[in-house]
């Protein structure tokens, strides 16, 4: 075997791989995102309850809701401090204090890595038809 069959070799196999796999990565990152609902970003106020700490916001109709305060980004913060929060637009009662535009990024980078090398390996193994 000589150099020219290991790099077609190499390349048939980054093509299958990238793409098998990098696609339906990158489709179900963007699933992820999709399906987890239309989030709308609000300010918060954590409130003191006899339950424990919580946090009240305003929905888009403005009606209160409230949720229990035990978020990593919550622990140190008093009663009487604002917070930014995303609530559900479907479900206002659902609320969370970190950012949702992260959610399947990880999934969206690694299938569109991996679909790049797939894509650069077939035109590489294209080439090396005629080579």
């Amino acid at each position: 075997m000589d150099l020219h069959d290991i790099v077609s070799m190499l390349s048939e196999i980054f093509t299958i791989v990238g793409l098998l796999v990098g696609v339906p990565l990158y489709i179900i990152g963007l699933s992820v995102r999709g399906f987890g609902g239309r989030w709308v970003e609000a300010d918060g106020v954590v409130a003191a309850t006899t339950s424990g700490p919580v946090i009240r916001w305003f929905d888009t109709t403005g009606e209160v809701h409230e949720a229990r305060a035990d978020s990593h980004e919550t622990v140190h913060l008093e009663p009487g401090d604002d917070v930014t929060l995303w609530f559900n637009a479907r479900a206002p009662e659902r609320c969370r204090t970190h950012s949702p535009d992260h959610d399947g990024k990880a999934l969206r980078l690694t299938g569109l890595i991996l679909t790049s090398l797939g894509l650069g390996s077939a035109i590489l193994g294209i080439v090396l038809l005629f080579v």
